[in-house]
C-alpha cells in the first residue's frame, strides 16, 4: 500500500522551523485529514501543533516524551474533524534518519494502541524528521506501514524523496536544456488530471504529452460534434460522435505511446472525488461554475493544486475584445470565491439533474441557458500555453517564481499578473476553511458515482 503525507509549504516551514531549530530533539503534532483508496492512503495536514515545555513530561537533547494531557487534546481536535494525528519529533543530525528501538516502542504504544483507540478507523501516523531525510509510518490494526513520501505543495510541488534524475529520451532533449534531467524526471513521474476535454482542455492535454508528463487523466462527459472540429486538437471528421476523452486519449498516445492515460466519461461533479486524490495537479478547463466551485474545494480539502483557465471573446462593433485568465489555486491560499470568479446562481444551475433543469427551463428560471459563446483555436492555444507553463512551474520550478493569476488581453497584446487574496471569513480558504479536511467532509458532488 502506498502512503503519502501532504503539507502546504507554510506548514512545512513551520514544522521544520520548530523541530530543527537547534541540536536538540523537539516534538510536534499534525492534525490531518485522511483519503483512503484501494491503492493507498493520503494524510492531508490541517494544522501543525508545536509541542512546548508544558506539553512534555520529559525533555533532554536526546530524548523527550509527550504528556497524556497534550495527546488527549490533540486527539480530541482530530476526532472532532473526523481526522487523525501524526506525532512528530526530530533527529537533528545530518544523514539518513533511522528510528531507534525506543522510538519504535514508543510509536507502538502511542500510535498502535493509545491514539488508535481514540481515532479508529483512521490510521495514526508517526514522523521522525532530520535535516536531510525522514522516516515515517502509519499504524492501523496494530500494524505499521511505511509512509513512502512527503508532498509539500506551494509555489512548487516538492516530493521527498526526490525522483532519481534519469537520462531523458531524445524526444525531450531540448527541454532538458531548460530544466535539467531532474526537472524532466519530475514531469515523467507526474500525474495530471485535465477536467474538460474541449477547446482549451485539448490544447493543454496535447502540450502535456509533448512535455513528457508520465500520466494523464481526462474527465468529460461530452461527445464530439461537428462544430467542435475547428478547435478540438486531435479530432478529425471521423471522430464525430466519439467521446471527447477517448479522442484525447488517442491524440496524446500518438504523441507519446508510453503515456499512461485514464479516461472518466462523466462530469467532474458526478464522479467520486477520490478518483482525483492520486494526481499531482488538476487543470480545470471547463466553462461551468459548478465544476470550478467543486475543484476549488478539492484544492483545499485534498491539498491538491488546481490550475484553472478560461477564455473570453466579446465581439464589439468594429473590433473584438478577447483574452483569458489562468488562476493557480494553491492549498492554504486564495480560492475562486475570493477571486470573484464564481456566481452562486450558476453553480446551483450546474448541479441540477436533467429533470430539474428541464422544469426550470420551462418556467424560465435558468440564467445559464444561452447561445454558444464565440471560440477561436488560436486564442485557446495562447491561454492553454500559459496554463501549461504554470503546470511546469509547479512540477519542475521552471519559472523560478509563482503567480496566482495570469491575465491575457489579446486586443492589447498584454500579459499581466495579479494576486488572489484570501478572505479570512471564506468558508473554503479562510481561517476556519476546508484546508486538509480530506474525507472528513463530503464534497458537494451531484451523484458521486465511481467511474471505470
Amino acid at each position: 500500500m502506498s502512503v503519502e503525507l501532504r503539507l502546504t509549504d507554510r506548514q512545512w516551514a513551520q514544522l521544520r522551523g520548530h523541530l530543527l531549530v537547534d541540536g536538540s530533539e523537539h516534538a510536534a503534532a499534525l492534525v490531518c485529514g485522511t483519503l483512503i483508496s484501494p491503492d493507498g492512503a493520503v494524510l492531508t495536514t490541517r494544522r501543525v501543533i508545536p509541542m512546548g515545555a508544558d506539553d512534555l513530561l520529559h525533555s533532554s537533547p536526546l530524548h523527550l516524551s509527550i504528556s497524556p494531557v497534550a495527546l488527549a487534546r490533540v486527539a480530541k481536535e482530530a476526532r472532532a474533524q473526523a481526522g487523525t494525528v501524526v506525532l512528530c519529533h526530530s533527529h537533528p543530525w545530518p544523514g539518513l534518519v533511522r528510528p531507534s528501538p525506543l522510538d519504535l516502542d514508543t510509536e507502538t504504544d502511542l500510535c498502535g494502541r493509545a491514539l488508535a483507540g481514540r481515532l479508529t478507523p483512521r490510521p495514526v501516523g508517526a514522523l521522525v524528521l532530520g535535516p536531510d531525510a525522514f522516516s515515517a509510518r502509519i499504524w492501523q490494526d496494530g500494524q505499521a506501514t511505511a509512509i513512502d513520501r512527503l508532498r509539500i505543495v506551494g509555489d512548487q510541488i516538492v516530493v521527498l524523496p526526490e525522483p532519481v534524475a534519469l537520462g531523458a529520451a531524445d524526444t525531450v532533449a531540448r527541454q532538458v536544456l531548460a530544466w535539467g534531467n531532474l526537472g524532466q524526471s519530475r514531469l515523467a513521474a507526474a500525474h495530471v488530471a485535465v477536467v474538460g476535454a474541449g477547446g482549451t482542455g485539448s490544447q493543454v492535454a496535447v502540450q502535456l504529452a509533448h512535455l513528457g508528463v508520465g500520466r494523464l487523466t481526462f474527465v468529460d462527459f461530452d461527445t464530439v460534434e461537428r462544430s467542435n472540429l475547428s478547435r478540438l486538437l486531435g479530432s478529425i471528421s471521423a471522430d464525430v460522435g466519439r467521446g471527447k476523452v477517448d479522442v484525447l486519449a488517442s491524440a496524446v498516445q500518438a504523441v507519446n505511446p508510453g503515456l499512461t492515460v485514464r479516461t472518466l466519461a462523466a462530469s467532474v461533479i458526478d464522479i467520486d472525488p477520490i478518483l482525483l486524490a492520486d494526481v499531482d495537479v488538476v487543470v480545470c478547463a471547463t466553462d461551468g461554475h459548478g465544476s470550478r466551485a467543486l475543484l476549488t474545494e478539492v484544492a483545499q480539502q485534498y491539498l491538491l493544486p488546481v490550475v484553472d483557465l478560461g477564455v473570453d471573446v466579446i465581439p464589439t462593433e468594429g473590433a473584438v475584445q478577447a483574452g483569458g485568465q489562468v488562476r493557480v489555486l494553491r492549498p492554504g491560499r486564495g480560492c475562486l470565491h475570493c477571486a470573484g470568479m464564481l456566481d452562486p446562481a450558476l453553480v446551483r444551475e450546474e448541479y441540477l439533474t436533467d429533470d430539474q433543469r428541464a422544469e426550470e427551463e420551462r418556467r424560465g428560471y435558468l440564467r445559464g441557458v444561452s447561445a454558444p459563446a464565440p471560440a477561436v483555436v488560436a486564442l485557446n492555444g495562447v491561454v492553454a500555453s500559459l496554463a501549461c507553463l504554470e503546470v511546469c512551474q509547479l512540477l519542475a520550478g521552471f519559472l523560478g517564481g509563482a503567480s496566482d493569476r495570469v491575465l491575457y488581453r489579446a486586443h492589447r497584446r498584454a500579459v499581466t499578473t495579479a494576486p488572489i487574496r484570501s478572505d479570512p471569513a471564506c468558508y473554503v480558504c479562510g481561517t476556519d476553511g476546508l484546508l486538509g479536511l480530506g474525507d472528513g467532509r463530503d464534497l458537494p458532488v451531484r451523484r458521486g458515482v465511481s467511474v471505470g
